[in-house]
């Protein structure tokens, strides 16, 4: 197989942006308060049941600061997501060819997806919640799918980004369109398999097996197909 080795802490694609500057931090420790009180009550009560004023309570905020952070449930839901996608142009725009660009972007995942199950704190306790939740409501699962969209979407947009000028070609912008589909795909089985392992409470080892066969599966398809490929040179 050719695929790309998870990276070193000497060359690692942080999967975070910390927030800066004072307003930055305390927008952050707000949003965090709201979702770790969100997350006990979706929890203890089951998602469907649990109000945006019930969660405005148990933060001991104000509803209309809920409102202020976040559109609705499931934007609390996932909004933990939107840390790791913070840091993807970091692994995108970078990259010089298309090896690179495969590489980072494989060692970007390995590095976000393993991040749950570090031993710090209750960092593999949540994910375990998570992934029952997401499994146990059939509307979670229904709203996952605009997420999903969203993520191909910003990909692609580094993509064409990072390809410059020559994305306004309609050939080239049919590739990165393309490219940013299997690359997603590949995202999504192996967030899958997380989840399924996470829910099943399999052991970390086990759960960081199962995404590492995931993605290595998917980049070396990836690297088949790509591999060499002018298209996904930078512009």
């Amino acid at each position: 197989m050719t695929t790309a080795h998870p990276h070193t802490a000497t060359d690692a694609t942080p999967c975070t942006a910390p927030p800066t500057g004072l307003r930055g931090r305390k927008r952050e420790r707000t949003r965090r308060a709201i979702s770790e009180a969100a997350f006990r009550l979706f929890a203890e009560e089951g998602f469907e049941a649990v109000t945006l004023t019930r969660i405005a309570a148990e933060a001991e905020v104000a509803p209309a600061t809920v409102f202020t952070h976040f559109a609705s449930k499931e934007d609390i839901f996932f909004g933990r997501g939107s840390e790791f996608d913070a840091a993807l142009p970091e692994a995108v725009l970078p990259a010089t060819d298309s090896a690179e660009l495969l590489e980072r972007l494989h060692r970007f995942y390995v590095d976000c997806y393993g991040m749950v199950l570090t031993d710090e704190g209750d960092s593999l306790s949540q994910a375990r919640v998570f992934a029952r939740i997401l499994l146990g409501s059939p509307a979670l699962r229904r709203s996952y799918l605009p997420v999903s969209r969203a993520r191909r979407r910003r990909l692609l947009e580094l993509l064409v980004e990072r390809a410059g000028r020559s994305a306004e070609h309609p050939d080239v912008r049919a590739e990165l369109e393309l490219f940013a589909s299997f690359a997603n795909a590949v995202r999504e089985q192996a967030f899958e398999a997380l989840h399924a392992s996470l829910a099943a409470g399999e052991p970390p080892e086990r759960t960081r097996e199962v995404i590492t066969t995931a993605l290595a599966r998917g980049f070396d398809r990836l690297a088949r197909a790509y591999g060499g490929s002018a298209v996904l040179d930078a512009g």
